[in-house]
């Protein structure tokens, strides 16, 4: 969480699907610190039903939701790659906490600093 805190007392903006139980342990610290947020939703924003502590941030402008998708189905594998360009797109920055060496995420790391030109930290050194 020293990750976070630090994006926090920098005010930086993060954006992330914010899916993963580690990804929701970060909104929570950056939102509890009022640092801006960007969460890209793996569905719609439009009807979508968005979590209750969220109603702040985004009533403040704090925290904007967005999406790439048009309709409301189970996510891909296609449809998160899709949301991981589309955040990799709005960044300056990608930070990744773990890529399993040879997976689909540490492909995606190569990608974002080789045809990007985006600076991508792993937290993890992996």
């Amino acid at each position: 969480m020293d990750w976070a805190l630090q994006q926090a007392m920098a005010g930086h903006v993060v954006i992330s699907g914010f899916h993963s139980p580690l990804e929701q342990s970060v909104l929570k610290v950056l939102m509890a610190a009022g640092s801006p947020v960007v969460a890209v939703l793996a569905r719609p924003v439009q009807g979508a039903k968005l979590p209750p502590e969220w109603a702040e941030p985004l009533a403040q402008g704090r925290m904007a939701a967005v999406s790439c998708v048009a309709t409301a189905k189970r996510l891909t594998h296609e449809e998160a790659a899709t949301r991981n360009a589309q955040v990799a797109q709005l960044a300056n920055a990608i930070v990744v906490a773990y890529a399993s060496p040879g997976g689909s995420l540490a492909t995606l790391v190569t990608q974002w600093q080789k045809k990007e030109g985006l600076p991508v930290e792993t937290l993890s050194g992996g």
